[in-house]
């Protein structure tokens, strides 16, 4: 009895390797570059008018019920001219969606944009900001203080920084190139606050690009890699690059006093 109750243990657990590695490799099959293609594709079909609304009817339902493998993870502004899924004519578990104001990498962004990479295997992952960005013309042209807003838009202020330096311009002159440094800045933030994803960018498993949404034509402008893609992601000795932006913990939400 003992020598097939273990026999039996042994054969559900070979089995059980057997479905983990089979899923691994279905959810991995998807290379960075089929990925991006993907989504150029679908962009083009957007703009021209020619959706094809795949992969969202009942059938699909029912199949992602058992499991979601998005081909690419995406860290997009909460804009609600921004409809990632339609823009790029993608269809239910494709895309592993993140929106935030101003499509900026807090540290719950970072923890998100991780389980969409480890667990779930999307190896692409698209910073997409957009044109006449709210979020990035507030981290323009409003000053310094406190609340929520503000603690977001300083996120975005090392882009509005670098959009100063390189223009000569400031305010509303420059919401656009601020958008665009603010893509990068956000990517930086990503690699510097994961070794984990710095290692498999290394290793050519996961890949950070970024892209810029035009809310006028609908058309998605695909910018590459960071700039400093390679120095981002070598390896580093240090315990924590740099510390993720994290809300203060200490303030305390005002109690209202029921009678």
């Amino acid at each position: 009895m003992r020598s097939t109750a273990f026999s039996c243990v042994v054969l559900l657990v070979l089995s059980f390797v057997s479905l983990s590695v089979a899923a691994e490799e279905k959810i991995s099959g998807v290379s960075p570059q089929e990925a991006l293609k993907r989504l150029e594709d679908g962009n083009k079909r957007f703009v021209e008018g020619k959706l094809q609304h795949p992969r969202a009817d009942q059938a699909r339902i029912k199949e992602t019920a058992q499991g979601q493998q998005p081909f690419a993870t995406i860290l997009s502004c909460s804009d609600s001219r921004v409809p990632v899924e339609v823009v790029f004519d993608q269809g239910i578990g494709d895309l592993f969606v993140i929106r935030v104001a101003g499509n900026v990498c807090d540290f719950t962004q970072l923890g998100t944009t991780k389980y969409g990479v480890e667990p779930l295997g999307s190896r692409l992952c698209v910073v997409m900001g957009h044109t006449k960005c709210g979020a990035v013309a507030a981290a323009c042209t409003l000053p310094d203080g406190e609340g929520h807003v503000l603690d977001l838009i300083r996120a975005i202020r090392p882009a509005v920084q670098r959009a100063e330096a390189e223009t000569g311009k400031s305010g509303a002159e420059i919401v656009e190139p601020s958008a665009r440094e603010n893509v990068f800045v956000q990517i930086e933030t990503l690699f510097k606050g994961s070794a984990s994803l710095r290692e498999a960018a290394r290793k050519g498993d996961f890949v950070v690009v970024g892209a810029i949404y035009d809310i006028e034509t609908g058309k998605v402008t695909f910018l590459g890699p960071h700039p400093k893609n390679d120095e981002l992601v070598k390896e580093s000795n240090e315990t924590q690059t740099t510390q993720v932006r994290q809300r203060p913990m200490n303030r305390r939400m005002p109690v209202r006093r029921t009678r």
